[in-house]
Protein backbone atom coordinates (compact mmCIF):
# COMPACT_ATOMS: atom_id res chain seq x y z
CA UNK A 1 0.00 0.00 0.00
CA UNK A 2 2.69 2.43 0.31
CA UNK A 3 3.04 2.74 -3.87
CA UNK A 4 -0.40 4.71 -3.07
CA UNK A 5 0.91 7.31 -0.81
CA UNK A 6 4.62 7.79 -2.33
CA UNK A 7 6.06 10.04 -4.29
CA UNK A 8 6.54 8.80 -8.01
CA UNK A 9 9.06 10.18 -10.93
CA UNK A 10 7.28 11.05 -14.44
CA UNK A 11 7.98 7.75 -16.15
CA UNK A 12 6.78 5.66 -13.30
CA UNK A 13 3.65 8.07 -13.09
CA UNK A 14 2.92 7.99 -16.89
CA UNK A 15 3.50 3.80 -16.85
CA UNK A 16 0.83 3.80 -13.98
CA UNK A 17 -1.97 6.08 -15.86
CA UNK A 18 -1.91 4.52 -19.14
CA UNK A 19 -1.45 0.89 -17.17
CA UNK A 20 -4.61 2.54 -15.96
CA UNK A 21 -6.22 3.27 -19.21
CA UNK A 22 -5.16 -0.36 -20.23
CA UNK A 23 -7.52 -1.50 -17.19
CA UNK A 24 -10.17 0.52 -17.63
CA UNK A 25 -10.71 1.78 -21.39
CA UNK A 26 -11.80 -2.05 -21.91
CA UNK A 27 -13.96 -1.85 -19.29
CA UNK A 28 -15.31 1.75 -19.85
CA UNK A 29 -15.77 0.53 -23.46
CA UNK A 30 -17.48 -2.67 -22.19
CA UNK A 31 -19.90 -1.27 -20.46
CA UNK A 32 -20.86 0.96 -23.48
CA UNK A 33 -20.70 -2.15 -25.43
CA UNK A 34 -23.37 -3.95 -23.29
CA UNK A 35 -25.74 -0.84 -22.91
CA UNK A 36 -25.50 -0.94 -26.82
CA UNK A 37 -26.74 -4.80 -26.99
CA UNK A 38 -29.05 -4.22 -24.30
CA UNK A 39 -31.21 -0.84 -25.27
CA UNK A 40 -32.95 -0.25 -28.21
CA UNK A 41 -30.90 2.15 -30.38
CA UNK A 42 -33.58 4.89 -29.04
CA UNK A 43 -32.80 4.11 -25.79
CA UNK A 44 -29.19 4.03 -25.98
CA UNK A 45 -28.68 7.51 -27.55
CA UNK A 46 -30.78 8.62 -24.60
CA UNK A 47 -28.43 7.33 -21.68
CA UNK A 48 -25.46 8.22 -24.03
CA UNK A 49 -26.85 12.17 -23.88
CA UNK A 50 -27.57 11.87 -19.88
CA UNK A 51 -23.65 10.59 -20.12
CA UNK A 52 -22.38 13.21 -21.77
CA UNK A 53 -24.33 15.57 -19.65
CA UNK A 54 -22.05 13.80 -16.50
CA UNK A 55 -18.87 13.07 -18.52
CA UNK A 56 -19.84 17.59 -19.12
CA UNK A 57 -19.98 18.19 -15.35
CA UNK A 58 -16.93 15.94 -14.58
CA UNK A 59 -14.75 18.45 -16.68
CA UNK A 60 -15.65 21.47 -15.23
CA UNK A 61 -15.08 19.86 -12.04
CA UNK A 62 -12.11 18.75 -12.64
CA UNK A 63 -11.11 21.69 -13.56
CA UNK A 64 -10.42 25.16 -11.88
CA UNK A 65 -10.21 24.21 -7.98
CA UNK A 66 -8.27 20.37 -8.34
CA UNK A 67 -6.00 21.55 -10.90
CA UNK A 68 -5.18 24.68 -8.68
CA UNK A 69 -4.83 22.62 -5.90
CA UNK A 70 -2.39 20.13 -8.09
CA UNK A 71 0.05 22.93 -9.00
CA UNK A 72 0.07 24.28 -5.21
CA UNK A 73 0.69 21.03 -4.09
CA UNK A 74 3.50 20.39 -6.63
CA UNK A 75 5.17 23.49 -6.18
CA UNK A 76 5.22 22.77 -2.34
CA UNK A 77 8.53 21.48 -1.17
CA UNK A 78 8.62 18.73 1.44
CA UNK A 79 5.62 18.73 3.73
CA UNK A 80 2.68 20.82 3.25
CA UNK A 81 2.58 24.07 4.99
CA UNK A 82 -0.17 26.58 6.28
CA UNK A 83 -0.67 27.90 2.82
CA UNK A 84 -0.86 24.28 0.97
CA UNK A 85 -3.44 22.79 3.66
CA UNK A 86 -5.77 26.72 2.86
CA UNK A 87 -5.11 25.62 -0.63
CA UNK A 88 -6.65 22.28 0.45
CA UNK A 89 -9.54 23.78 2.09
CA UNK A 90 -10.44 26.35 -0.22
CA UNK A 91 -10.59 24.21 -3.03
CA UNK A 92 -13.04 21.80 -1.29
CA UNK A 93 -15.49 24.19 -0.34
CA UNK A 94 -15.15 25.88 -3.50
CA UNK A 95 -15.24 22.62 -5.67
CA UNK A 96 -17.87 21.01 -3.65
CA UNK A 97 -19.84 24.34 -3.62
CA UNK A 98 -19.86 24.80 -7.43
CA UNK A 99 -21.04 20.41 -7.56
CA UNK A 100 -24.14 21.42 -5.69
CA UNK A 101 -24.56 24.42 -7.49
CA UNK A 102 -24.50 22.16 -10.97
CA UNK A 103 -26.47 19.56 -9.73
CA UNK A 104 -29.34 21.91 -8.36
CA UNK A 105 -29.20 23.75 -11.69
CA UNK A 106 -29.19 20.37 -13.68
CA UNK A 107 -32.28 19.15 -11.76
CA UNK A 108 -34.20 21.99 -11.57
CA UNK A 109 -34.03 22.46 -15.75
CA UNK A 110 -34.48 18.79 -15.82
CA UNK A 111 -38.00 18.55 -13.28
CA UNK A 112 -39.47 21.59 -14.76
CA UNK A 113 -38.59 21.20 -18.63
CA UNK A 114 -37.33 17.36 -19.73
CA UNK A 115 -35.14 19.72 -21.91
CA UNK A 116 -31.98 18.24 -20.74
CA UNK A 117 -32.76 14.63 -21.14
CA UNK A 118 -35.98 14.12 -22.70
CA UNK A 119 -37.71 11.18 -21.73
CA UNK A 120 -35.91 10.72 -18.16
CA UNK A 121 -38.00 10.88 -15.46
CA UNK A 122 -37.09 12.49 -11.48
CA UNK A 123 -35.16 9.27 -10.53
CA UNK A 124 -32.58 9.29 -12.86
CA UNK A 125 -32.35 13.06 -12.74
CA UNK A 126 -31.73 13.15 -9.18
CA UNK A 127 -29.10 10.32 -9.10
CA UNK A 128 -27.02 11.75 -11.61
CA UNK A 129 -27.46 15.28 -9.65
CA UNK A 130 -26.05 13.34 -6.81
CA UNK A 131 -23.17 12.10 -8.79
CA UNK A 132 -22.18 15.64 -9.44
CA UNK A 133 -21.62 16.28 -6.26
CA UNK A 134 -20.00 13.20 -5.05
CA UNK A 135 -17.80 13.67 -8.05
CA UNK A 136 -17.44 17.08 -7.42
CA UNK A 137 -15.44 16.00 -4.12
CA UNK A 138 -13.45 13.43 -5.67
CA UNK A 139 -12.00 15.53 -8.38
CA UNK A 140 -10.19 17.69 -5.45
CA UNK A 141 -8.92 14.55 -4.03
CA UNK A 142 -7.45 13.35 -7.02
CA UNK A 143 -5.89 16.76 -7.73
CA UNK A 144 -4.00 16.65 -4.44
CA UNK A 145 -2.83 12.99 -5.41
CA UNK A 146 -1.46 14.20 -8.54
CA UNK A 147 -0.02 17.51 -6.92
CA UNK A 148 1.43 14.71 -4.65
CA UNK A 149 3.02 12.71 -7.49
CA UNK A 150 1.05 9.31 -6.02
CA UNK A 151 0.17 8.42 -9.67
CA UNK A 152 -0.81 4.76 -8.44
CA UNK A 153 -3.33 6.11 -6.21
CA UNK A 154 -4.86 7.99 -9.51
CA UNK A 155 -4.84 5.21 -10.95
CA UNK A 156 -6.57 2.88 -8.25
CA UNK A 157 -9.33 4.99 -7.83
CA UNK A 158 -10.54 5.80 -11.42
CA UNK A 159 -9.87 1.90 -11.67
CA UNK A 160 -12.06 1.64 -8.96
CA UNK A 161 -14.80 4.05 -9.97
CA UNK A 162 -15.35 2.39 -13.75
CA UNK A 163 -14.68 -1.29 -12.14
CA UNK A 164 -17.88 -0.66 -10.03
CA UNK A 165 -19.82 1.71 -12.70
CA UNK A 166 -20.05 -1.50 -14.82
CA UNK A 167 -20.35 -4.62 -12.83
CA UNK A 168 -23.66 -2.51 -11.55
CA UNK A 169 -24.88 -1.00 -13.72
CA UNK A 170 -24.75 -4.23 -16.45
CA UNK A 171 -26.48 -5.66 -13.72
CA UNK A 172 -29.04 -3.59 -13.47
CA UNK A 173 -30.05 -2.81 -16.80
CA UNK A 174 -29.44 -7.27 -17.69
CA UNK A 175 -31.15 -8.14 -15.21
CA UNK A 176 -33.41 -5.81 -13.61
CA UNK A 177 -34.27 -3.67 -17.11
CA UNK A 178 -33.63 -0.51 -15.15
CA UNK A 179 -32.45 1.49 -18.09
CA UNK A 180 -31.50 4.68 -17.50
CA UNK A 181 -32.05 4.57 -13.74
CA UNK A 182 -29.71 2.08 -14.08
CA UNK A 183 -27.16 3.48 -15.55
CA UNK A 184 -27.96 6.39 -12.82
CA UNK A 185 -27.28 4.14 -9.91
CA UNK A 186 -24.41 2.83 -11.00
CA UNK A 187 -22.84 6.41 -12.15
CA UNK A 188 -23.34 7.56 -8.47
CA UNK A 189 -21.60 4.19 -6.68
CA UNK A 190 -19.02 4.26 -8.80
CA UNK A 191 -18.22 7.96 -8.21
CA UNK A 192 -18.77 7.55 -4.15
CA UNK A 193 -16.47 4.60 -4.60
CA UNK A 194 -13.37 6.80 -6.70
CA UNK A 195 -13.56 9.42 -3.61
CA UNK A 196 -13.30 7.41 -1.04
CA UNK A 197 -10.02 5.53 -2.75
CA UNK A 198 -8.86 8.78 -3.38
CA UNK A 199 -9.34 9.69 0.49
CA UNK A 200 -8.13 6.71 2.03
CA UNK A 201 -4.62 7.47 0.08
CA UNK A 202 -4.47 11.27 0.74
CA UNK A 203 -5.51 11.06 4.04
CA UNK A 204 -2.15 12.07 5.47
CA UNK A 205 -2.41 15.09 3.67
CA UNK A 206 -5.49 16.05 3.92
CA UNK A 207 -5.71 18.78 7.09
CA UNK A 208 -8.24 19.32 9.57
CA UNK A 209 -11.49 21.10 9.14
CA UNK A 210 -10.87 23.89 11.41
CA UNK A 211 -7.85 26.49 9.71
CA UNK A 212 -7.55 29.05 7.22
CA UNK A 213 -9.35 28.60 3.86
CA UNK A 214 -8.13 30.23 0.89
CA UNK A 215 -10.82 32.25 -0.50
CA UNK A 216 -10.00 34.71 -2.82
CA UNK A 217 -6.76 33.86 -3.88
CA UNK A 218 -8.08 30.03 -4.06
CA UNK A 219 -10.38 31.47 -6.66
CA UNK A 220 -7.80 33.67 -8.94
CA UNK A 221 -5.85 30.68 -9.14
CA UNK A 222 -9.22 28.34 -10.19
CA UNK A 223 -10.79 30.73 -12.02
CA UNK A 224 -8.41 30.58 -15.56
CA UNK A 225 -8.28 26.86 -15.33
CA UNK A 226 -11.56 26.41 -14.99
CA UNK A 227 -12.43 28.65 -17.76
CA UNK A 228 -10.02 27.26 -19.79
CA UNK A 229 -11.00 23.29 -19.15
CA UNK A 230 -14.40 23.97 -19.27
CA UNK A 231 -14.23 25.40 -22.82
CA UNK A 232 -12.08 22.32 -23.80
CA UNK A 233 -14.82 20.18 -22.51
CA UNK A 234 -17.19 21.97 -24.73
CA UNK A 235 -15.37 20.88 -27.94
CA UNK A 236 -15.24 17.63 -26.70
CA UNK A 237 -19.20 17.14 -26.01
CA UNK A 238 -21.22 20.03 -28.09
CA UNK A 239 -21.00 17.38 -30.95
CA UNK A 240 -23.18 14.45 -29.25
CA UNK A 241 -25.01 17.58 -27.14
CA UNK A 242 -26.30 19.55 -29.84
CA UNK A 243 -26.69 16.79 -33.03
CA UNK A 244 -30.03 15.93 -31.51
CA UNK A 245 -31.20 19.57 -31.03
CA UNK A 246 -29.49 20.44 -34.69
CA UNK A 247 -30.86 17.82 -36.46
CA UNK A 248 -34.65 17.83 -35.45
CA UNK A 249 -36.83 18.07 -37.79
CA UNK A 250 -34.00 17.38 -40.23
CA UNK A 251 -34.04 13.70 -39.56
CA UNK A 252 -32.25 13.15 -36.81
CA UNK A 253 -33.35 11.01 -34.23
CA UNK A 254 -32.99 9.40 -31.50
CA UNK A 255 -31.46 6.29 -33.18
CA UNK A 256 -29.17 8.60 -34.66
CA UNK A 257 -27.59 10.18 -31.68
CA UNK A 258 -27.10 6.84 -30.69
CA UNK A 259 -25.59 5.88 -33.54
CA UNK A 260 -23.12 8.83 -33.52
CA UNK A 261 -22.59 8.24 -29.81
CA UNK A 262 -21.31 4.57 -30.99
CA UNK A 263 -18.70 6.68 -33.32
CA UNK A 264 -17.88 9.05 -30.96
CA UNK A 265 -17.04 7.03 -27.94
CA UNK A 266 -14.73 4.42 -30.56
CA UNK A 267 -13.41 7.16 -31.94
CA UNK A 268 -12.10 9.27 -28.72
CA UNK A 269 -10.92 6.71 -27.46
CA UNK A 270 -7.38 7.28 -28.14
CA UNK A 271 -7.86 10.42 -26.07
CA UNK A 272 -7.59 8.69 -23.27
CA UNK A 273 -4.21 7.95 -23.42
CA UNK A 274 -2.98 11.44 -24.14
CA UNK A 275 -4.61 12.55 -21.42
CA UNK A 276 -3.07 10.38 -19.04
CA UNK A 277 0.33 11.41 -20.54
CA UNK A 278 -0.07 14.96 -19.79
CA UNK A 279 -1.48 14.15 -16.07
CA UNK A 280 1.68 12.47 -15.46
CA UNK A 281 4.25 15.36 -16.89
CA UNK A 282 1.23 18.33 -15.36
CA UNK A 283 3.39 18.40 -11.94
CA UNK A 284 6.95 18.76 -13.33
CA UNK A 285 6.11 21.09 -15.39
CA UNK A 286 4.47 22.64 -12.94
CA UNK A 287 7.83 22.42 -10.75
CA UNK A 288 10.03 23.92 -13.59
CA UNK A 289 12.53 26.55 -12.87
CA UNK A 290 12.20 27.92 -16.52
CA UNK A 291 10.51 27.64 -19.71
CA UNK A 292 13.32 25.59 -21.25
CA UNK A 293 12.63 22.81 -18.66
CA UNK A 294 9.08 23.12 -18.57
CA UNK A 295 9.18 22.38 -22.19
CA UNK A 296 11.67 19.52 -22.14
CA UNK A 297 8.98 18.02 -19.41
CA UNK A 298 6.45 18.49 -22.47
CA UNK A 299 8.21 17.39 -25.40
CA UNK A 300 8.58 14.25 -23.29
CA UNK A 301 4.90 13.54 -23.23
CA UNK A 302 4.14 15.06 -26.52
CA UNK A 303 6.45 13.70 -28.46
CA UNK A 304 4.14 10.07 -28.07
CA UNK A 305 1.14 11.71 -29.76
CA UNK A 306 2.56 11.33 -33.55
CA UNK A 307 5.19 8.32 -32.57
CA UNK A 308 2.35 6.23 -30.50
CA UNK A 309 -1.19 7.88 -30.76
CA UNK A 310 -1.33 8.90 -34.47
CA UNK A 311 -0.66 5.26 -35.47
CA UNK A 312 -3.73 4.30 -33.80
CA UNK A 313 -6.30 7.31 -35.18
CA UNK A 314 -5.03 5.71 -38.27
CA UNK A 315 -6.82 2.62 -38.02
CA UNK A 316 -9.72 3.93 -36.86
CA UNK A 317 -9.49 6.57 -39.85
CA UNK A 318 -8.71 3.98 -42.55
CA UNK A 319 -10.56 1.05 -41.42
CA UNK A 320 -13.41 1.88 -38.80
CA UNK A 321 -15.94 -1.20 -40.42
CA UNK A 322 -13.81 -3.35 -38.83
CA UNK A 323 -14.36 -2.25 -35.65
CA UNK A 324 -17.66 -1.40 -35.77
CA UNK A 325 -18.74 -4.03 -37.64
CA UNK A 326 -17.20 -6.56 -34.79
CA UNK A 327 -18.25 -4.97 -32.04
CA UNK A 328 -21.66 -3.35 -31.94
CA UNK A 329 -24.92 -4.75 -33.40
CA UNK A 330 -25.49 -4.38 -37.33
CA UNK A 331 -27.61 -1.46 -36.60
CA UNK A 332 -25.12 0.39 -35.74
CA UNK A 333 -23.18 -0.24 -39.32
CA UNK A 334 -23.72 3.83 -39.74
CA UNK A 335 -21.10 4.80 -37.49
CA UNK A 336 -18.25 3.52 -39.29
CA UNK A 337 -18.51 6.89 -42.00
CA UNK A 338 -18.55 9.30 -38.72
CA UNK A 339 -16.33 7.77 -36.81
CA UNK A 340 -13.35 8.29 -39.63
CA UNK A 341 -13.94 12.61 -39.11
CA UNK A 342 -14.01 12.16 -35.21
CA UNK A 343 -11.01 10.49 -35.26
CA UNK A 344 -9.25 13.32 -36.87
CA UNK A 345 -10.56 15.14 -34.61
CA UNK A 346 -9.73 13.03 -31.90
CA UNK A 347 -6.05 13.54 -32.66
CA UNK A 348 -6.81 17.40 -32.24
CA UNK A 349 -8.28 17.07 -28.74
CA UNK A 350 -4.91 15.06 -27.75
CA UNK A 351 -2.61 17.59 -28.49
CA UNK A 352 -4.79 20.64 -27.71
CA UNK A 353 -4.96 18.48 -24.48
CA UNK A 354 -1.67 18.70 -23.68
CA UNK A 355 -1.13 21.97 -24.95
CA UNK A 356 -3.74 23.17 -22.30
CA UNK A 357 -2.27 21.54 -19.14
CA UNK A 358 1.33 22.86 -20.20
CA UNK A 359 0.06 26.29 -20.12
CA UNK A 360 -1.82 25.87 -17.23
CA UNK A 361 1.07 24.28 -14.92
CA UNK A 362 2.81 27.25 -16.13
CA UNK A 363 0.49 29.47 -14.72
CA UNK A 364 -0.95 30.49 -18.37
CA UNK A 365 -4.47 29.42 -17.59
CA UNK A 366 -6.32 32.97 -18.41
CA UNK A 367 -4.64 33.58 -21.65
CA UNK A 368 -5.25 30.39 -23.09
CA UNK A 369 -8.89 30.35 -21.60
CA UNK A 370 -9.65 33.64 -23.69
CA UNK A 371 -8.72 31.69 -26.56
CA UNK A 372 -10.80 28.71 -26.37
CA UNK A 373 -14.15 30.55 -27.34
CA UNK A 374 -13.14 30.54 -30.58
CA UNK A 375 -12.73 27.14 -30.87
CA UNK A 376 -16.03 25.93 -29.37
CA UNK A 377 -17.70 28.83 -31.69
CA UNK A 378 -15.65 27.37 -34.74
CA UNK A 379 -17.39 24.06 -34.07
CA UNK A 380 -20.89 25.36 -33.10
CA UNK A 381 -20.98 27.16 -36.33
CA UNK A 382 -20.22 24.37 -38.46
CA UNK A 383 -22.36 22.38 -37.15
CA UNK A 384 -25.30 24.77 -37.55
CA UNK A 385 -23.78 24.79 -41.16
CA UNK A 386 -23.70 20.92 -41.62
CA UNK A 387 -26.52 18.87 -39.50
CA UNK A 388 -29.17 20.02 -41.30
CA UNK A 389 -28.02 18.25 -44.57
CA UNK A 390 -25.42 15.87 -43.54
CA UNK A 391 -26.80 14.77 -39.89
CA UNK A 392 -24.04 12.57 -37.77
CA UNK A 393 -21.23 13.35 -40.18
CA UNK A 394 -21.85 17.25 -40.03
CA UNK A 395 -21.81 17.10 -36.20
CA UNK A 396 -18.24 15.01 -36.86
CA UNK A 397 -16.97 17.64 -38.81
CA UNK A 398 -17.67 20.43 -36.26
CA UNK A 399 -16.03 18.48 -33.49
CA UNK A 400 -12.62 17.83 -35.67
CA UNK A 401 -12.62 21.75 -36.71
CA UNK A 402 -13.26 22.80 -33.31
CA UNK A 403 -10.45 20.52 -32.04
CA UNK A 404 -7.65 21.92 -34.49
CA UNK A 405 -8.73 25.27 -33.77
CA UNK A 406 -8.30 24.50 -30.39
CA UNK A 407 -4.99 23.24 -31.50
CA UNK A 408 -4.32 26.65 -33.46
CA UNK A 409 -4.86 28.73 -30.91
CA UNK A 410 -3.14 27.11 -28.35
CA UNK A 411 -0.08 26.36 -30.05
CA UNK A 412 0.35 30.15 -30.97
CA UNK A 413 0.22 30.76 -27.55
CA UNK A 414 2.75 28.10 -26.51
CA UNK A 415 5.43 29.13 -28.95
CA UNK A 416 5.01 32.66 -27.57
CA UNK A 417 6.12 31.60 -24.30
CA UNK A 418 8.80 28.52 -25.34
CA UNK A 419 11.44 28.07 -27.30
CA UNK A 420 10.61 25.25 -29.46
CA UNK A 421 13.47 23.80 -31.27
CA UNK A 422 12.96 21.81 -34.90
CA UNK A 423 12.66 17.85 -35.36
CA UNK A 424 16.10 17.07 -37.51
CA UNK A 425 14.19 16.52 -40.80
CA UNK A 426 15.98 12.84 -41.37
CA UNK A 427 13.48 11.77 -38.07
CA UNK A 428 10.92 13.26 -39.89
CA UNK A 429 11.33 11.38 -43.52
CA UNK A 430 12.17 8.14 -41.64
CA UNK A 431 8.48 8.62 -39.60
CA UNK A 432 7.22 9.26 -42.64
CA UNK A 433 7.97 6.37 -44.47
CA UNK A 434 6.84 4.23 -41.42
CA UNK A 435 3.55 5.51 -41.50
CA UNK A 436 3.30 4.81 -45.29
CA UNK A 437 3.97 1.47 -44.72
CA UNK A 438 1.01 1.28 -41.99
CA UNK A 439 -1.36 3.13 -44.05
CA UNK A 440 -0.50 1.16 -47.18
CA UNK A 441 -1.53 -2.14 -44.89
CA UNK A 442 -4.45 -0.44 -43.24
CA UNK A 443 -5.61 0.49 -47.04
CA UNK A 444 -5.25 -3.40 -47.81
CA UNK A 445 -7.28 -4.27 -44.89
CA UNK A 446 -10.28 -1.88 -45.93
CA UNK A 447 -10.25 -3.39 -48.97
CA UNK A 448 -9.74 -7.52 -47.65
CA UNK A 449 -12.98 -6.98 -45.43
CA UNK A 450 -13.40 -9.72 -42.90
CA UNK A 451 -11.03 -12.32 -42.49
CA UNK A 452 -8.35 -10.84 -43.45
CA UNK A 453 -8.58 -7.63 -42.22
CA UNK A 454 -7.52 -7.78 -38.50
CA UNK A 455 -4.43 -9.51 -39.88
CA UNK A 456 -3.32 -6.58 -42.07
CA UNK A 457 -4.21 -4.12 -39.01
CA UNK A 458 -1.92 -5.87 -36.54
CA UNK A 459 0.84 -7.01 -39.39
CA UNK A 460 1.06 -2.82 -40.37
CA UNK A 461 1.17 -1.90 -36.55
CA UNK A 462 3.71 -4.33 -35.55
CA UNK A 463 5.53 -3.46 -39.12
CA UNK A 464 5.55 0.45 -38.23
CA UNK A 465 6.49 -0.32 -34.32
CA UNK A 466 9.83 -2.30 -36.20
CA UNK A 467 10.44 0.29 -38.52
CA UNK A 468 10.60 3.40 -36.09
CA UNK A 469 12.41 1.63 -33.44
CA UNK A 470 15.46 0.56 -35.73
CA UNK A 471 15.37 3.61 -37.86
CA UNK A 472 15.80 5.48 -34.13
CA UNK A 473 12.56 7.36 -34.65
CA UNK A 474 11.51 6.28 -30.95
CA UNK A 475 14.56 7.84 -28.82
CA UNK A 476 16.90 5.49 -27.86
CA UNK A 477 17.10 6.29 -24.50
CA UNK A 478 13.03 5.21 -23.87
CA UNK A 479 13.93 1.94 -25.93
CA UNK A 480 16.74 1.13 -23.35
CA UNK A 481 14.23 1.81 -20.62
CA UNK A 482 11.84 -0.11 -21.84
CA UNK A 483 15.04 -3.02 -22.38
CA UNK A 484 15.87 -2.85 -18.80
CA UNK A 485 12.94 -3.13 -17.53
CA UNK A 486 11.62 -6.17 -19.42
CA UNK A 487 14.78 -8.04 -19.61
CA UNK A 488 15.04 -8.60 -15.85
CA UNK A 489 11.37 -9.95 -15.66
CA UNK A 490 11.64 -12.14 -18.32
CA UNK A 491 15.00 -13.33 -16.68
CA UNK A 492 12.79 -13.63 -13.53
CA UNK A 493 9.97 -15.71 -15.07
CA UNK A 494 11.98 -18.25 -17.27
Amino acid sequence: MRALRGHESAATGTAVLVLGIALTAPLHYGFALALAWLLPTAEFGVVGALLSVLLLATTVLAAGFPWALARTVAQAEGDPDGDTDAAFRGALVGNVGLGVALAGGFAGVQLTTGAILPGVGAGPTLLVAGAIVVIALGQVLVGGLQGARRFTAVGTARTAEVAVKVVLGVGLVALLGAGAAGVGWALLVGAAGAAGGAWWALRDRLPGLRGAVAGARSFAAAAPMAAGTVGFGLIGTLDVLLLGALGHGHGVTFAAVGVYQVAAMLAKAPFLVGSALSEAVFPFIARARGAAEAHGWFVTAFRWVPLALTPVVLVLVVTPETLVGRLFPAEYAGAAGPARVVAIGALGLIAGDMLLKALGARGLAGPAAARLPLAALAEVATMVLLVPGHGATGAAAGFAVGAWVGVLVLGALYVRHHRVGRVRAGVVLRWSVATAVLVALLGAAAVAGAGADLPLIALGLVGYGVLAVRWGVVPAADVARVRDRLVPRIAQTG
